[in-house]
């Protein structure tokens, strides 16, 4: 059965690159037949992988599931012909695995985003001081630790009630939330099947409130969570979809993934909900106090300079610019303090995530035109209920 196969490529594939299969609820039994297995060498995992594209055509699959999945197997394809010793450039590997062409960012959007926060956050110093006096401002101290959890699950609830107003979640869905340390990320959901999810939220870094409610709408309501649970019930269960029953890293899914759990605050809060969680929720119970910032140009800026990190990827392994040049590039542009800078470099780094940067970016952007008109609801409906892919979504555009 190919279904089968596409799983147990996958499992196996997961022993050679840890992280690659980011969450399995399929049958139990074909999980433990692989872990039995001996690990196949990289040679007969890429053996596998072209058999299983070469076979697709002969499934008689309906145009748009073959389609999707021919993305899905030639970035497996990729990984296991990384895992075999050939040569890849970065730019092949992104548009192989993420069906994308990632570009440079040119820096004048930067160089606006700058002069939005210089708008924004006037007075003495660099921008950068001035931007981290900010962030400080609302970070909880170590001494506020024990309010992350209780103020992280009331983001949630906040989140996933908006969502309900659009989409029907299924009796017994929910999420667990823990805090962790010594992760490259500063959030992750771990989707475990069965409408359940464990979400981690990394505290290496001080906590800030203000994002509080943009980090559970990315990772539960109605972004990584919610999409993992509609599709488990839609998709794997109402249509015997097995492909839906395995996530894989560095597939053009995650491109989906990403731009659905970027755009999912945008989705759920309208103009003043966060100020107002905020200020009746969380800055009472951290003693902090609202300022006069103006927050739409502040988050007008952070659009404009999403593509830095994608640049800082370009340079370190497309263009092998030394790691201190990549750190000192991420603080100008990202106005990013060195530690922090140096954090975001621990991502780039990993030979996992590296090109996982770009999911983000190309997502959102290529979602967002799509989500702009009356019919945005049933457009992200969408999104969170079919199989989709990348250049799929151009063709939307198109139509």
């Amino acid at each position: 059965m190919w279904g089968e196969d596409y799983i147990k490529l996958a499992l196996r594939m997961e022993k050679a690159v840890p992280g690659f299969v980011d969450g399995y609820y399929g049958p139990v039994e074909w999980k433990v037949e692989v872990e039995a297995e001996d690990e196949r060498t990289p040679g007969e995992l890429l053996k596998e992988a072209r058999r299983l594209r070469m076979t697709l055509q002969h499934q008689s699959f309906e145009p748009r599931r073959e389609a999707y999945l021919g993305k899905q197997v030639d970035a497996m394809v990729t990984v296991c012909r990384k895992l075999y010793g050939e040569s890849i450039s970065l730019d092949e590997e992104v548009r192989t695995c993420f069906d994308i062409v990632p570009q440079w960012t040119p820096e004048a959007l930067f160089e606006e985003a700058h002069a939005l926060m210089e708008e924004a956050l006037p007075g003495p110093g660099s921008l950068t001081d001035r931007v981290s006096a900010r962030r400080v401002r609302y970070d909880l101290g170590r001494e506020q630790s024990g309010l992350v959890q209780g103020l992280l699950e009331s983001a949630m609830a906040e989140v996933r009630r908006k969502t309900l107003a659009f989409v029907d979640l299924p009796e017994g869905e929910g999420l667990e939330i823990r805090t962790v340390t010594g992760q490259p990320w500063g959030a992750y959901n771990w989707y475990m099947g069965h409408y359940r999810s464990l979400v981690e939220f990394n505290t290496d870094l001080p906590t800030n409130v203000n994002s509080m409610l943009d980090t559970m709408a990315h990772e539960g309501y109605p972004g990584h969570h919610t999409e993992h649970v509609l599709k488990e019930k839609l998709l794997y269960e109402a249509k015997g979809y097995l492909e839906n029953a395995i996530l894989l890293i560095n597939t053009p899914e995650c491109v989906i993934s990403e731009g659905i759990a970027t755009l999912a605050g945008d989705m759920v809060l309208a103009p003043g909900d966060k100020e107002r969680w905020l200020a009746e929720q969380a800055y009472p119970k951290a003693a902090m106090a609202r300022d006069a910032v103006d927050g739409g140009k502040l988050g007008r800026a952070g659009d404009l300079m999403a593509g830095v990190r994608g640049n800082a990827v370009i340079m370190l392994h497309a263009e092998g610019r030394p790691e201190d040049e990549v750190v000192d590039y991420l603080m100008r542009w990202q106005l990013l303090p060195e530690d922090r800078a140096r954090k975001a470099l621990q991502f780039l780094k990993s030979p996992l995530w590296r090109a996982y940067t770009f999911t983000y970016y190309y997502g959102k952007r290529l979602m967002e035109p799509l989500l702009q008109g009356p019919d945005r609801v049933t457009v992200f409906r969408r999104l969170l209920t079919e199989q989709v892919y990348p250049s799929m979504l151009l063709e939307w555009m198109k139509s």
